[in-house]
């Protein structure tokens, strides 16, 4: 008899841990396409570099000069300069986050409404920056919207997949859980089963720790080229996002782990 509780605990056991495993890895990449609600704060530091903003500028300038005359009397590189100094301003680079907080739900498929990159805030920016050397101009910018629409067909989603991501997470993490105490309860040898489970945790968020922060750190960073800089940054940002996670995960192994020694 025992030994078939314990048969039937090692099943349920392991059955859980796999589940456990990809709850887990979906919640991990759930995280990491939120970035922890962190997207406005990037945005911001994006704009801080001069190759961004010249992108920015460049697409802002060009739509507003399709779409109103009156800017032909400034010349396209003054507008530009304007721009560009401007998101450098809080209140403009706190407006460009608010987007990019709109560009990752689309992303995500739980937003579907076109994005406005630029604003009242870039609009009164550049009309300040433009009056400086050309006084006579700034009540006209001030009534130009700088700005450019992109379309939400123009924007890539993966709301289906993401979807898929979140049900998958809730699912398995419910059954595991339930699975494993299960286990736990049949379990003739508790300690032992408790202590796997303990284990397990432990091992897998010392997988994450090195995936997400060793490896990109002290591995990628130095590959040569750009290729392994770009997805050492990428995944230090993951890292940030994901460090409650692992941080979580560790503790409950430790504990589960420290707790089987006193049953």
């Amino acid at each position: 008899m025992i030994f078939l509780r314990q048969r039937v605990a090692g099943i349920l056991l392991a059955v859980g841990l796999i589940l456990a495993w990809i709850g887990m890895t979906t919640l991990v990449i759930r995280q990491t396409l939120l970035l922890s609600g962190q997207v406005p704060n990037y945005a911001a530091t994006a704009l801080e570099n001069p190759t961004v903003r010249l992108a920015v500028s460049d697409l802002v300038v060009r739509s507003i000069q399709n779409s109103n005359q009156v800017l032909t009397q400034i010349p396209t590189a003054a507008l530009q300069s304007a721009v560009d100094q401007a998101l450098t301003s809080p209140a403009v680079a706190y407006e460009f986050g608010n987007v990019a907080q709109q560009i990752q739900l689309h992303f995500l498929g739980l937003e579907k409404q076109p994005v406005v990159i630029g604003g009242p805030a870039l609009s009164s920016a550049v009309a300040a920056i433009v009056a400086r050397k050309n006084p006579a101009l700034d009540r006209i910018i001030q009534n130009i919207p700088f700005s450019y629409t992109v379309s939400s067909s123009s924007l890539p989603s993966i709301g289906r997949y993401y979807r898929w991501i979140n049900n998958t997470m809730y699912t398995s993490l419910i059954a595991s859980a339930v699975l494993l105490v299960g286990s736990l309860m049949i379990a003739a040898k508790k300690a032992k089963t408790l202590r796997k489970i303990g284990v397990w945790f432990l091992g897998f968020s010392v997988f994450e720790v090195a995936i997400f922060w060793l490896f990109p750190r002290y591995l990628l960073s130095h590959m040569h080229g750009g290729v392994g800089v770009l997805v050492a940054g990428l995944m230090t940002v993951s890292a940030g996002t994901i460090e409650p996670i692992y941080i979580g995960v560790f503790g409950a192994g430790l504990v589960l782990t420290l707790s089987s020694f006193l049953i």
